[in-house]
């Protein structure tokens, strides 16, 4: 990609994974850029991790629970509100449940995106 390109909401390809309702913006071979929206009270699918890449996950909007299933130590669970991040490193098995009582809103990144393909249709 040698050009700006410029991707509005509705043009962004949309996957349904679990609960959530995600609108990937960019899928370039060296980042992924999406968001997901998921209703109060509902669970995501759960992403096996991306082998290679590390991922970044930043709540806009919501209150969630991050789960970590393969984790052994006290990070199994991380309580994540609006303006917070984590950091996932490669491999790393995760889902989010929200547990807030509005539409949570999350910024998913994934740099490079190596790995099993991330869509899953």
């Amino acid at each position: 990609m040698t050009e700006l390109t410029v991707v509005r909401q509705q043009d962004a390809e949309i996957v349904i994974e679990g609960g959530e309702c995600v609108r990937v913006y960019a899928n370039t071979g060296k980042i992924l850029f999406s968001v997901a929206t998921l209703p109060a009270g509902q669970k995501g699918a759960l992403d096996p991790g991306h082998q290679g890449a590390h991922e970044v996950a930043y709540v806009i909007q919501g209150h969630i629970i991050a789960e970590f299933p393969d984790r052994k130590d006290n990070k199994k669970w991380l309580e994540l509100r609006a303006g917070d991040a984590v950091i996932i490193p490669e491999g790393e098995a995760h889902s989010i449940i929200n547990i807030g009582e509005e539409t949570a809103v999350v910024s998913w990144s994934l740099a490079p995106d190596l790995g099993r393909p991330w869509l899953t249709k």
